[in-house]
């Protein structure tokens, strides 16, 4: 096999994870860049840095079409566009920071607290529709709220753009814990919030020169695939039962963890 027709392969190879993984995104409303990338890495064989920056523009197009799909099939309310523009305001800012800083500090640790995070959390989502332990909204003021929605969302756009990830397995749970919005709801207002978080990172990196030819066509191949598959799993958010959802949202927060803790 000569070397245009691996590129080729490669290319095809990672376009068919790309539909995967959108399914999975509209669904849940995840943006699924934490397994995306290890396809932009392993499989279409980027180096880091460019595989960072097509990652989000996949990840936008991927949040983009799933969210459009739900408000269209009614999966929305004022309460989360309130929460989505709080969350938005500080994501922007640590998407951008979080771009400026990739590959400039060692990531080690925040890894290991992340993968804490993702764990504890996978499995108290899971806690509830599997032994019935039910998930309570903190009582808190409002003024607290939101200052507490600000700070996460900037501390979760950090993340986004160091890593290249929508961040929707971190907001998510938040969203739920701390104004105990149902998994619907939350994974709608957290595709919202991705749009503008995920725009502030492709737009530092774009800057930053983290694209080539070849990462151009491995996000047009992907991207197309992801939109189709983020469209479909959309679709069928509104019809999925909630018990199902934070099963299956549980397993990608544990299964993620996996993955952070066993590649560098």
């Amino acid at each position: 096999m000569c070397a245009r027709d691996i590129h080729v392969f490669r290319v095809l190879l990672s376009a068919f994870f790309g539909l995967l993984f959108g399914f999975a995104a509209g669904l849940i409303g995840v943006g699924g860049g934490e397994f995306r990338l290890q396809v932009l890495l392993y499989v279409a064989n980027l180096p880091i840095l460019i595989s960072v920056a097509v990652n989000l523009v996949i990840g936008l197009l991927s949040v983009s079409t799933s969210f459009l799909r739900r408000f269209q099939l009614g999966i929305f309310s004022q309460e989360s566009l309130w929460i989505a523009l709080t969350m938005s305001i500080g994501s922007i800012i640590g998407a951008y920071m979080g771009a400026a800083l990739t590959g400039k500090l060692p990531t080690k640790i925040l890894k290991k607290l992340l993968a804490i995070f993702l764990i504890l959390v996978g499995f108290r989502i899971i806690s509830e529709p599997l032994w019935g332990w039910p998930i309570g909204k903190v009582s808190l003021t409002e003024p607290t709220l939101s200052i507490l929605a600000a700070l996460s969302g900037l501390v979760i756009g950090v993340i986004s753009g160091m890593f290249g990830v929508a961040g929707g397995e971190f907001r998510i749970p938040i969203l739920m814990f701390l104004f105990g919005t149902d998994i619907k709801l939350a994974g709608t207002t957290s595709l919202l919030i991705s749009i503008p978080t995920i725009s502030s990172g492709v737009l530092k990196h774009q800057r930053m020169g983290h694209m080539n030819s070849y990462g151009v066509i491995v996000a047009v191949s992907m991207g197309i695939a992801t939109v189709i598959g983020s469209y479909m799993g959309a679709s069928l958010a509104a019809e999925a039962p909630e018990s199902t959802l934070k099963i299956i949202l549980g397993l990608i927060l544990i299964l993620a963890t996996i993955r952070m803790i066993t590649k560098p």
